[in-house]
């Protein structure tokens, strides 16, 4: 059955809560060029911590096979799927309007508020020139991410693609003036897809009949969408993966959802597609 997958070469998770978002938007990451000054004065809380998770992810990229510039993204596409952004700045420029007019209401909440700003700021902000999207914007965000980031890999001149989700953990109840509870969890992923690298970590989007009966059994397999938290999750556990004193019978990490439309998003490290193969061998 047909599938597509690409290796994961690097990832990162940014957790933030609404009372340290401030402090964010103008904390530089080392060894990642800097951002322009204020560039994310007026962004929304989304990206903000989205752009912190892509530049933790490229201070930990090497260099790509072929490539004499080491960690170069300069041609990935970048998909980004925010769930639910933009409100806590809608219900400010709502009650701004209310209480004072339309003088009183920033331009900047009309481009800081789409779809699309997490990924233009990726873009712009961290000097990536291929193709940007945003995509998702509700609940089904994680799906229509995947897939999105894995046909844009097919793309003409496109080298990678830079996967960025991002969401609160729980979505947050605000005060009478729009503003956050200062505990709200608001959280980043990002995820390098590199055909050229060899990472530990596989994306991969399948048709369910040719993997069935592997993942019904498993205890990582689960249907409807899954949170952004339980991705971070699951993640850090394939980070620190494959020590010598893993049971036999584990194999490895893996972490998949079904999709509405028969197939399946599954994230899986080397020792999950081995101990997958074993399992086949075994069953027949």
């Amino acid at each position: 059955m047909p599938h597509f997958s690409c290796p994961v070469a690097v990832h990162a998770n940014v957790t933030c809560r609404a009372a340290g978002v401030a402090a964010l938007r103008e904390a530089a990451v080392p060894g990642v060029p800097p951002l322009p000054p204020r560039f994310l004065r007026h962004a929304d809380e989304h990206t903000v911590v989205g752009i912190r998770a892509v530049q933790e992810a490229m201070a930990a990229f090497g260099p790509r096979p072929g490539n004499p510039q080491a960690g170069a993204t300069d041609r990935f596409a970048i998909v980004a799927a925010p769930c639910s952004a933009g409100r806590p700045a809608s219900a400010r420029t709502l009650v701004s309007l209310r209480d004072g007019g339309p003088v009183t209401v920033s331009p900047h909440v009309v481009p800081q508020c789409s779809l699309h700003a997490v990924a233009s700021a990726v873009s712009v902000g961290l000097r990536i020139h291929g193709p940007n999207v945003g995509v998702g914007g509700g609940p089904e965000a994680l799906s229509e991410a995947f897939i999105t980031a894995l046909s844009l890999l097919d793309e003409p001149g496109v080298e990678g693609c830079w996967l960025v989700l991002t969401a609160w953990d729980d979505e947050p109840t605000l005060d009478d003036r729009g503003d956050l509870p200062a505990e709200a969890v608001c959280r980043g992923v990002a995820l390098a897809l590199d055909r050229a690298a060899a990472g530990r970590l596989e994306l991969s989007l399948r048709t369910v009949p040719s993997i069935a009966a592997i993942d019904n059994a498993s205890p990582t397999f689960r249907t409807g969408q899954p949170s952004l938290a339980e991705l971070a999750a699951f993640l850090d556990r394939a980070a620190h993966a494959g020590g010598g004193d893993r049971d036999r019978d584990d194999d490895g990490c893996g972490w998949s959802f079904r999709l509405g439309w028969g197939a399946m998003v599954h994230l899986e490290t080397a020792a999950a597609r081995l101990g997958a193969r074993e399992r086949r061998r075994d069953a027949a």
